[in-house]
């Protein structure tokens, strides 16, 4: 597990191997996703490509992975 630090801009640096693993150039996006009190960092969001192919069913399984985040979020 690799460890950042968030400079006074909120900015991190994403480590060499950690790059070098994903491929990550200059320009590559990612999807930062909250989970708890985890930051998710995930090249590309793949689920949502198939949007198009499900609109609805994508649509509810975005809906019930929130609502099983604010349940998760909710524990003690």
């Amino acid at each position: 597990m690799e460890q950042v630090t968030v400079s006074s801009k909120g900015q991190i640096a994403i480590p060499k191997e950690v790059r070098e693993a994903l491929d990550l150039t200059k320009g590559s996006r990612l999807t930062l996703e909250i989970r708890g009190r985890e930051i998710v960092l995930s090249k590309g969001a793949a689920w949502k490509t198939l949007q198009g192919a499900g609109g609805d069913l994508m649509r509810a399984f975005a809906a019930f992975r929130e609502q099983e985040r604010e349940r998760e979020d909710s524990r003690p």
